[in-house]
């Protein structure tokens, strides 16, 4: 089964991030994937089927649901009339609130006085016109960190050692070398210093990463440099021939052709439709 290291930045004001459906279907309908994050889906009204590596499971009006860390998973058979919300918080956010900070913990699904307040307030974060203002972020924040105490007071599931898929021996290398990626974006690297990272000749590498992610090594590594670059463009006041050089790209027009083939959209287009929605 294929899935794939899916990029989902925090917000610049929050150590995470809030989905709202029907606002952005696209975060609905993309394949399996993991991330970072841990993810509470929060159903307002209609119904969401939530597919993971071992079972599905329909999720239904009122209902709550927590995504560990890495946990493989996507969204689909969305109804017409579904209202739903989803918040991502980065395990960094957690760290120096559990008795080892150098782990990232696993939790069960809330039930009792826990479950109440996520659905309670979950709604509340649904029902806020926006998620990006400086203003509104310190209601954002109060609810990350809200549902962060429920989760560490009474979900802690001590007995998963790691996530169903995520973590198998057979995606270790793919692992690796997309947090490699991620660590050395900036600077050149080559098919033959990864495969060598990941113990691999070129040739295997690269056939076995293709196999794993459906991409090849060299667009996957695009891929983190682009985000990254639209990430500084909305967030710094740079040049997009700054955010080119200072995220891998060799020039600014290998960023801006790979970004009109991703996006459709230059990044200066993508940049200022952004800010209009």
């Amino acid at each position: 089964m294929k899935y794939k290291k899916y990029l989902l930045p925090p917000e610049p004001y929050y150590s995470g991030r809030v989905t709202r459906y029907p606002e952005i279907k696209a975060a609905f309908e993309t394949g399996l994937r993991w991330h970072g994050s841990y993810e509470i889906i929060y159903v307002k009204k209609g119904t969401v089927k939530l597919n993971k590596l071992d079972c599905e499971i329909i999720l239904n009006e009122g209902d709550v649901y927590v995504l560990n860390s890495q946990e493989v998973h996507s969204y689909s058979d969305i109804g017409e009339d579904t209202q739903a919300v989803m918040l991502n918080v980065i395990p960094k956010a957690i760290a120096p609130y559990i008795e080892n900070p150098h782990i990232v913990p696993s939790f069960k699904q809330p039930d009792g006085e826990a479950l109440e307040f996520m659905k309670k307030t979950m709604n509340t974060l649904y029902g806020y016109e926006e998620y990006k203002s400086k203003l509104i972020s310190m209601k954002v924040r109060a609810v990350m960190y809200s549902i962060s105490y429920y989760l560490i007071r009474d979900c802690i599931d001590n007995s998963i050692k790691y996530v169903h898929g995520s973590q198998a021996e057979d995606y270790d290398c793919a692992k690796s070398a997309i947090r490699y990626m991620h660590d050395n974006y900036k600077h050149e690297i080559t098919l033959n210093e990864i495969a060598n990272y990941v113990g691999m000749t070129p040739a295997h590498f690269s056939k076995y990463f293709k196999d794993k992610t459906e991409e090849t090594f060299s667009k996957y590594l695009r891929r983190v440099r682009l985000e990254h670059a639209i990430d500084d463009l909305r967030n710094k006041k740079i040049t997009v021939k700054q955010a080119a050089l200072e995220n891998g790209f060799p020039n600014v027009n290998s960023l801006i052709l790979f970004c009109k083939s991703e996006y459709g959209r230059t990044p200066a287009e993508l940049k200022n439709y952004s800010e209009k929605n």
